[in-house]
């Protein structure tokens, strides 16, 4: 079985700047997470991804993406887990431009469906979320949204 497992890391203390990487790779799995944070958090990012070569399992996180805080990419992520009884996926993000924030999910169990969407305008937040049963026909399907 081939086995690969990279790190690393570098710090620039001057320019308050540091960055890491670690790579695993084997038979089973292919793992990937990096970050990278500079001038004091001025400019920063961190991924991680994890997928199973069977296609069972894959997982894509985006967090604390800060483009000179004007843009924030608090999280973005992305999940299927298909090693359950019951299929599960999950789609999530939460971004903020200047005083604007917005989250969004959609989360898949089997055949349910949750969704939301909340906007926060600072002084009006405002909440559209959902559910839905989804049957093997149409007809028989339910749907709910609040």
């Amino acid at each position: 079985r081939a086995l690969i497992d990279i790190g690393g890391a570098f710090d620039i203390p001057m320019l308050k700047s540091y960055g890491y990487l670690n790579v695993t790779l084997n038979a089973d799995i292919f793992s990937f997470t990096a970050g990278i944070d500079l001038f004091d958090g001025a400019l920063s990012s961190h991924v991680s991804v994890t997928w199973n070569w069977d296609l069972t399992f894959f997982k894509m996180e985006l967090r604390d993406m800060n483009f000179l805080e004007v843009v924030k990419i608090k999280q973005v992520l992305f999940m299927y887990d298909l090693t359950q009884p019951i299929p599960y996926a999950i789609f999530q993000c939460k971004i903020q431009v200047l005083f604007i924030n917005l989250e969004a999910k959609v989360e898949v169990n089997g055949n349910e469906i949750d969704f939301a969407v909340t906007v926060d305008l600072a002084l009006v937040t405002t909440t559209v979320s959902g559910h839905a049963t989804v049957a093997s026909s149409f007809e028989d399907s339910e749907f709910d949204i609040s």
